[in-house]
């Protein structure tokens, strides 16, 4: 089980997940189920499309701030083929735009294959790769699929990541990012840094605690974004240990 919350540019937008993951039996094979709920908003977004009046310009007065909601559903579950992981999520979700509504769904294919006695991973996934969002004023919108490659190396205590990916339209950049994760065999503490392609930075750190998982990352903005810095929070709690608790807390 774990809980997640995202306090993006000062909470302007903020994400939060609930997320749990069970064994299912198909056929004598273990499957993992994975499934999520989300809920993002973005908060304080100027509504001007009454703000132009009769004389042709702009009346500041009559521009409101309005904002969007994006809850939704995830359900994902990975099947191992010979040399490869092959994940696949399924996502409905609703959105809400001021007086507007939408309803719609989406996947995501994955692959993922292992190297070097499973010291290196190679994978690419495909966002979008199908999508449909229906709006109540009988509008329909589809998604651009995004294709994302990477891979990550574990060096001793040293765990580097880097990945690169664009949408399948055309004219569209490269984005890439790259991080390491700093961790000592038996030892209870992560670190964590990021950079992007933008110049974007980030820093972490997490905790591996018995029974639970904390993490926590800061994202600096951009200079030339008028933007705070953003928070997020993780807490992963692992539920097959909480079974060691039960003769200590019962009567």
């Amino acid at each position: 089980m774990h809980f997640s919350h995202k306090d993006k540019f000062a909470g302007l937008t903020s994400v939060s997940t609930f997320s749990y993951m069970y064994p299912k039996l198909i056929n004598g094979i273990h499957y993992p189920v994975f499934i999520s709920l989300i809920n993002r908003s973005v908060n304080d977004i100027p509504d001007t499309r009454n703000a132009i009046n009769s004389a042709g310009s702009i009346d500041y007065s009559r521009i409101e701030d309005i904002s969007q909601q994006e809850i939704g559903l995830a359900f994902a579950t990975i099947h191992n083929m010979d040399h490869y992981t092959i994940g696949l999520s399924i996502k409905p979700f609703y959105t809400g735009l001021a007086e507007y509504k939408a309803w719609g769904i989406s996947g995501d294919l994955g692959v993922m294959a292992p190297f070097l006695d499973n010291r290196m991973k190679l994978g690419c996934r495909i966002e979008n790769i199908f999508s449909l969002n229906r709006w109540d004023t009988g509008t329909i919108e589809t998604y651009v699929p995004l294709f994302i490659g990477g891979g990550q190396i574990q060096l001793k205590s040293l765990l580097l990541g880097i990945e690169a990916g664009s949408s399948l339209a055309e004219d569209t950049p490269l984005n890439y990012h790259a991080g390491f994760e700093f961790h000592k065999k038996n030892g209870v503490v992560f670190f964590r840094g990021g950079v992007s392609h933008n110049s974007l930075f980030s820093a972490g750190i997490g905790f591996a605690l018995k029974r639970l998982q904390i993490d926590y990352a800061y994202i600096h903005p951009l200079k030339t974004l008028p933007f705070e810095p953003s928070h997020i929070m993780n807490l992963g709690i692992i539920l097959d240990k909480l079974s060691d608790l039960k003769g200590k807390i019962t009567p």
